[in-house]
């Protein structure tokens, strides 16, 4: 179940980044592949592989901490 994240400053959109799992599994300490696209929600699975960046992530470690790791993989960084 792909991840959605609208940023918003008050109702204008700046951003929208979406997540998906590639594999990997569900139990808390499954390292799972994810690819992360920016920009308009990809429709085809083949538009999250040309446009996605790959990185990992601990399934228990929340979608929150999902959202974070695929930011910085996209590039952004604190500060």
């Amino acid at each position: 179940m792909p991840l959605h994240v609208d940023i918003k400053i008050n109702e204008s959109l700046i951003n929208s980044i979406h997540i998906g799992r590639v594999s990997g599994g569900t139990k808390p300490d499954d390292i799972n592949d994810y690819v992360v696209v920016e920009g308009d929600k990809p429709i085809r699975p083949e538009d999250w592989h040309v446009d996605g960046v790959p990185y990992t992530h601990r399934y228990g470690d929340g979608a929150e901490v999902c959202v974070v790791k695929g930011l910085k993989a996209l590039g952004y960084k604190e500060g």
